[in-house]
């Protein structure tokens, strides 16, 4: 059972059913394209754990995995646990999709954070401010793709963050922060079945400024010196260790600020979103992750053996200038460029698109795996030139 069919998961639908497996797919909204992958399959709102259940037992499935989506992890642990399948790691799992959670075990085992305070209500946040002082960054506790994440330099607009993260907390209860200036840097990892953990690929990232922050690229290896690469991943082994992550994969993201400090921003035990774990990090590391997934669900042993020399990738999320598009040529040629492992646009002619609110309102994406960080420029510059979006004129 596939916990999760959007386009994210389909490199794992598709390893699964090329190990042999008979495929049972859910999603939480219909037509996903990972269902084509699947023997059968039901929408089920992966938060619906009750339904999951039932459907699970109703299937008589005997492994479940999931990936890229919390939600959807949490799902797979829970269906685990209560049916006594292999990997089973609800704590794992419980401690990873609320920051809040997380950030206090972290604290416990003296991991170094920006300040935070949980909120409940307007007051509790006025209260935090007082605390911590601007910038702050107001955020769900449980949720992804920096949906209602807020950055806050002005007490003018305190109320309408902490509004809009309500909004998109499953919970009920934000996360007040303080904002700190750096690099940003993502550790993406995973277990073999003895339980030891591996830092597979560190990247930095480009994120874009204002009161959303939205990442816009991300690099890997980072552009960052050796020795702050040492820090940041004995810093990722040091997180890892404090949750007690025992199975599946972790992506975790963190700042170096100016004076070297490496801050934890947020990890989860889920591959990273975007097919950063289903293509990204089997190109540049040799690791397939996704039979990595499937073989746990399994509770069939596995191993770990990433390259020697890790390639480099860089994963570019488009934003286009803001306006109705009337055509969109190129795409084909484009993700023809050798060196172009995924081209993936999410807008369409007629479409009237603007500045991205969230990770999710990006306009596409692509991902280009290379030798070195120079290749990947080139490859990526012959791609964009191959790309022509038209407007309709206004009027």
């Amino acid at each position: 059972m596939v916990i999760g069919a959007s386009w994210e998961q389909v490199p794992l639908l598709r390893k699964a059913r090329d190990v042999g497996c008979d495929v049972f797919a859910t999603n939480g909204v219909a037509n996903p394209s990972g269902f084509e992958l699947a023997n059968a399959s039901e929408i089920v709102d992966p938060r619906d754990l009750t339904q999951i259940l039932e459907v699970a037992k109703a299937n008589s499935v005997w492994g479940v995995t999931a990936d890229q989506c919390d939600y959807s992890n949490y799902a797979a642990n829970f269906v685990r646990q209560m049916l006594s399948l292999p990997s089973a790691d609800l704590a794992g799992a419980q401690l990873t999709t609320n920051k809040h959670w997380m950030r206090v075990r972290c604290h416990q085992n003296h991991v170094v954070q920006p300040r935070f305070q949980a909120c409940r209500t307007l007051a509790d946040v006025q209260a935090a401010v007082d605390l911590i002082d601007y910038p702050i960054i107001v955020k769900p506790v449980d949720n992804r793709g920096s949906f209602g994440v807020r950055r806050v330099d002005d007490p003018a607009d305190v109320e309408d963050a902490f509004l809009h993260a309500l909004m998109n907390s499953h919970s009920r209860e934000v996360l007040v922060e303080a904002f700190i200036e750096g690099i940003h840097l993502t550790v993406d990892g995973c277990f073999n079945s003895a339980a030891e953990h591996f830092n597979l690929g560190l990247a930095s990232k480009k994120v874009s400024s204002g009161s959303k922050p939205i990442i816009t690229e991300v690099m890997y290896p980072a552009e960052i010196s050796d020795q702050q690469s040492e820090h940041v991943l004995e810093t990722n082994s040091k997180v890892i260790s404090a949750l007690g992550l025992k199975r599946g994969l972790t992506h975790s993201e963190y700042i170096l600020d100016s004076a070297g400090r490496c801050f934890l921003l947020e990890t989860a035990n889920r591959g990273g979103g975007v097919l950063t774990s289903g293509l990204i990090l089997p190109a540049i590391t040799g690791v397939d992750l996704n039979e990595l997934l499937v073989r746990e669900a399994l509770g069939d042993s596995f191993e770990v053996s990433p390259l020697e020399h890790s390639r480099a990738a860089k994963l570019v999320f488009f934003i286009f200038r803001s306006g109705r598009v009337s055509t969109i040529e190129g795409i084909e040629a484009a993700a023809a460029v050798a060196g172009v492992e995924h081209l993936q646009m999410l807008i369409r002619p007629g479409d009237d698109i603007g500045p991205p609110e969230s990770g999710a309102g990006r306009h596409g994406f692509g991902i280009f795996v290379g030798d070195d960080i120079q290749s990947v420029d080139e490859i990526h510059a012959e791609c964009l030139s191959k790309l022509k979006i038209e407007y309709e004129e206004p009027g």
